[in-house]
């Protein structure tokens, strides 16, 4: 039986960066619904695309780090043999 990709300890690693992906994504909801600047195409499109570049780069950097994290010799050593 194969493992899982990512297991329960290496969630726990990674579960930081769910709290600024979370943020990210208020925002860009909260910029989408309720824009309190008004609507100007070179403002919002500027706003828009730092906010799902970071989005994008977090989750990127995130799943680089878990990958890193399960090909690591230390975490295969600690756990146990199944």
């Amino acid at each position: 039986m194969s493992r899982p990709a990512f297991d329960a300890e290496v969630a726990l690693d990674l579960a930081v960066n769910l709290i600024p992906f979370a943020i990210i994504a208020f925002f860009v909801v909260v910029f989408a619904v309720f824009n309190p600047w008004g609507f100007n195409p070179l403002q919002s499109t500027v706003q828009f695309t730092i906010l799902l570049t970071t989005m994008l780069l977090l989750a990127v950097v995130t799943l680089i780090a878990a990958r890193a994290i399960e090909t690591d010799e230390h975490t295969q050593q600690r756990r146990p043999e199944t």
